[in-house]
């Protein structure tokens, strides 16, 4: 039985460590007041939630405005002030509350005007003035009116206010200097009018000053209730319940009394209280309804108001069994804060041993905890408030705080917990060997008997050792320098070592780490096979790079044969466009032959006559003028041809016109072009001029056009139309070269400028033309290129060039 417990304390040991320190915690936080502030809050937002009520007709205010003040003065004349009673009175209200100091008459002399109102105070038996009994921050306190201090009809216009300044305790009573309990002016005038109702104030124990005042039971507050410690309990005090008048009370002004501008018979039978509403005179206070926690909360309440709500609270309590707020004894209150402690804490320690919820095949862990513990927190603020519309005020903040944080700990601990098992667990599977040893070099003992790696020497044996007395030299030096490295510089140090073990070498690699103070944590791995494996990988890298240097070879080999292949291709075409011109010289150089060989038997035989010398005079003009237009043909086609020459040739820059150097280039092409039915044509304007490499712009030109040529209308019995399409566009040229041949399918069109792609392999095709270009516009001519290709639409090339390389 013994041995089942303990499992079982065991089993929650997380639970019985944390709830207790917990709720100690947080019980001695709210002792010490730290929670005071928040529970504050969550008791003014409840009453801000709090439902409407409909207006209490039971009570009117005779409000003195701003109006008032300026067409009657501050304060109010004698003479104004018997008129305004005098009226009230008319109308036989049950109590009337005078919630303006009187002590001295106004103005300050004692003539008829004072003698009227005196005369109104010693004949009206319901009205109740009022009196400052705690003094004020100047040290001195305020003085009821003589003539109603001697009728015993004065109350205390007094307010207990909490450190915020808000007023959430209401004060019934408080006794003055001279020890004589005066009530307040709330109390009083809620006591009068309930004796009407035949409703008196009833002591039940006066050791514990117990009162009941109709359905309703008074107990004094406590330095330790509800939220509160270590507050300033003056006098009889007990916990407000204000009432939510979102419309406030009933109101008239002090101008439409004297004028009559009021609804008939408004006092009768009432509770009437006549007070200041003005906001230059500053009497104004803060309750619970006044603040920003929820929108539409009530602005600053006045004095006479806060007067009149409290009156309006007392009288529902006694006539209408409105609940007075009460609260729990303490040991309830911590029995209640125990509880969420408790809830929390099982909640997460009992997660450990829960499965994930498994729904339509699919694995679905759910934070659940979180869910529950947020449903148990909403449920706690519900459930508060509920009882707090009842006239319960529970600990909230508290109970909330509890909960969270036994939660909060106990998985924490158990994280901890699970942690420490998963480091024993994954200790149990390294493969590295682990050690300890001291700052000194003392072997410490092994972290994980379960490695592989095979020891040099026994590990019980020699713990407290020194390394040299267990490892050979050459190793326990290594050892200790890398440790004494470790130890100054505070980094992990790594090294390799080979050993002999039985014959056997073995290659390892170390780790030190510094663990602690004055500990050092070895680790040591078995790295043959990667050694080994590394001995592979570098011989295979080897064989690679030579493989590589070859291909290297390989494509210089075939770009300079592709070089050599577009020279052969304008030599073919010079020897073509030259071979007009020299045709047609031999042609006029023969006529010319033959007409002098005339001429000249014509002369030998004496037989020369004008006609003769006229026809070869004709001839001779006519052959002249042939030889001189072919030749010169010749002489500047051969002059191109040689430039193109030198230029592909040749690395140097020079300045050229673009339009007229493709033309060129496109005239050595001639023996490619001429028997196909494709045209080439080059727009633009003729004066663009840039500086480049020539020959590397002749080989791309060529190259695009051979590209063509080659690729674009196999199988295709149509002729094509391929141009040259020259802009400029600030400090660039742009050259678009387009075909309208089959296009390239979407799938090579990215592959197409790699070295050796092609697919025309069988047709000769090297997979070079479109990777020279490449590599000749952006790496030679620091331009780029853009290939855009439709199926069966045609392919377009866009290069750009800067106008002026030499700048670049």
């Amino acid at each position: 039985m013994w041995l089942n417990l303990k499992k079982r304390i065991w089993k929650w040991r997380g639970v019985f460590v944390v709830v207790p320190a917990t709720t100690g915690v947080l019980l001695w936080l709210r002792f010490l007041g730290i929670l005071q502030p928040i529970e504050l809050a969550v008791y003014d937002l409840f009453f801000q939630w709090r439902p409407s009520e409909p207006i209490d007709e039971r009570i009117v205010i005779v409000a003195i405005e701003e109006p008032d003040i300026k067409n009657f003065g501050s304060p109010i004349t004698d003479n104004t002030l018997a008129r305004l009673l005098t009226l009230i009175k008319q109308q036989q209200p049950r109590v009337i509350g005078l919630d303006i100091y009187r002590d001295l008459p106004v103005p300050l002399e004692y003539g008829s005007e004072y003698q009227e109102l005196v005369n109104i105070f010693e004949s009206t038996p319901n009205l109740i003035g009022i009196r400052k009994v705690v003094a004020n921050q100047e040290g001195s306190d305020v003085a009821a009116s003589p003539v109603l201090e001697k009728l015993n009809q004065v109350a205390a216009n007094d307010f207990s206010l909490d450190g915020d300044g808000k007023v959430r305790r209401i004060l019934l009573s408080l006794k003055n200097k001279q020890g004589k309990t005066i009530p307040s002016l709330s109390a009083a005038l809620a006591i009068r009018y309930l004796q009407k109702e035949n409703i008196n104030l009833e002591v039940i124990d006066p050791k514990v000053q117990t009162y009941r005042l109709g359905k309703a039971v008074f107990s004094p507050l406590q330095e330790h209730d509800g939220g509160y410690t270590h507050e300033a309990l003056g006098g009889y005090q007990i916990l407000s319940n204000f009432r939510n008048f979102q419309g406030g009370f009933r109101t008239v002004s002090l101008t439409n009394v004297l004028n009559g501008n009021i609804p008939q018979n408004i006092f009768r039978d009432r509770l009437v209280v006549i007070g200041i509403t003005a906001e230059s005179s500053s009497d104004y206070f803060i309750t619970p309804y006044n603040g920003t926690i929820v929108k539409g909360s009530f602005a600053a309440t006045s004095g006479v108001e806060l007067h009149a709500s409290i009156a309006s609270q007392l009288i529902a309590n006694a006539i209408d069994g409105q609940p007075t707020l009460k609260v729990w004894a303490k040991p309830i209150e911590i029995l209640w804060i125990a509880i969420f402690a408790i809830a929390g804490g099982l909640l997460c320690w009992n997660s450990r041993y829960a499965r994930p919820i498994k729904q339509s095949k699919i694995t679905l862990r759910l934070p659940w905890i979180t869910i529950a513990i947020i449903s148990l927190g909403v449920s706690l603020f519900t459930t508060s408030y509920i009882v707090f519309l009842w006239g319960w005020w529970i600990p909230v903040v508290p109970s909330l705080l509890a909960l969270v944080s036994s939660a909060m700990i106990v998985t924490g601990y158990t994280a901890f917990s699970a942690n420490e098992a998963r480091r024993r667990a994954i200790l149990s599977v390294i493969p590295d060997l682990m050690f300890n040893v001291s700052g000194d070099g003392i072997y410490l003992g092994m972290i994980n008997y379960e490695s592989k790696v095979k020891l040099v020497y026994p590990d019980f044996e020699n713990i407290g050792k020194h390394l040299s007395q267990i490892l050979p030299s050459e190793i326990s030096d290594r050892h200790l320098f890398y440790l004494r490295q470790a130890l100054n510089t505070g980094k992990i140090q790594i090294y390799e070592q080979q050993i002999c073990i039985n014959d056997t070498y073995q290659d390892e690699e170390v780790r030190i780490v510094v663990s602690g103070s004055n500990e050092l944590l070895f680790m040591v791995r078995n790295i043959s096979e990667r050694k080994q494996a590394e001995l592979a990988i570098y011989k295979k890298n080897a064989e690679l790079a030579s493989t590589l240097d070859e291909l290297k070879t390989t494509q210089k080999q075939l770009i300079e044969s592709e070089k050599y292949a577009a020279l052969g291709s304008m030599v073919a075409g010079v020897a073509h466009e030259v071979n007009t011109p020299i045709g047609n010289s031999l042609m006029a150089a023969s006529i010319l032959d033959n007409a002098t060989n005339k001429f000249k038997e014509f002369f030998d035989r004496g037989e020369l006559k004008k006609s003769s010398l006229e026809a070869y005079l004709e001839k001779t003009k006519s052959s002249s003028e042939i030889l001189l237009v072919n030749l010169h043909r010749a002489a500047e086609l051969i002059q191109n041809f040689k430039q193109v020459a030198v230029d592909q040739s040749s690395l140097e820059q020079r300045s050229f016109q673009v339009k007229n150097y493709i033309e060129t280039i496109l005239i050595s092409l001639a023996p490619q072009i001429q028997h196909t039915q494709h045209r080439i044509n080059v727009c633009g304007d003729n004066a663009i001029v840039i500086r480049s490499y020539p020959g590397a712009f002749s080989q791309i030109v060529t190259n695009l056009v051979m590209n063509s040529l080659t690729h674009a209308y196999t199988d295709l019995d149509k002729g094509g139309q391929l141009q040259f399409e020259l802009t400029q566009q600030n400090d660039k040229v742009i050259i678009t070269y387009a075909d309208d041949g089959k296009g390239i399918p979407s799938k090579n069109l990215a592959r197409i400028f790699e070295p050796f792609f092609t697919t025309a392999r069988d047709k000769g095709g090297s997979g070079l033309g479109l990777h020279i270009i490449y590599n000749l516009v952006t790496q030679n001519l620091k331009g780029t290129i853009f290939c855009e290709s439709e199926v069966n639409v045609g392919t377009k090339f866009t290069i750009a060039l800067p106008v002026d390389l030499s700048c670049d």
